[in-house]
């Protein structure tokens, strides 16, 4: 598992992270394989990703960064507060079964 994010940054640590996309700690997955995945989502304060019970990445902070398109609103280290979340949106393949959207207690 991994975060892409396009106009997008992330902090991961204290490290302002702007590379496109970063890896997790997670182990490589092969075709057959089903895995359990969670994301834990905060607003604008944390992400975490759980790989079958393992976060194998926390970052926190997203915020509009980049190469923006021509006439985006909203200037560079804007808070994203909310949007989507792409369970798959760049490279291979994937399936999917039993997705679940739960909103979180404050």
């Amino acid at each position: 598992m991994n975060v892409c994010t396009p106009h997008t940054h992330i902090v991961i640590g204290d490290v302002l992270i702007t590379e496109h996309c970063t890896s997790s700690s997670s182990e490589f997955y092969y075709d057959d394989a089903w895995v359990t995945a969670e994301l834990v989502v905060y607003a604008d304060s944390i992400i975490h990703h759980i790989v079958n019970g393992d976060t194998v990445m926390t970052y926190s902070k997203p915020q509009v960064g980049g190469d923006l398109p021509e006439g985006f609103t909203l200037p560079r280290g804007t808070p994203l507060k909310e949007g989507y979340i792409a369970l798959q949106s760049e490279s291979h393949p994937v399936e999917f079964r039993k997705v679940e959207i739960l909103k979180l207690r404050q």
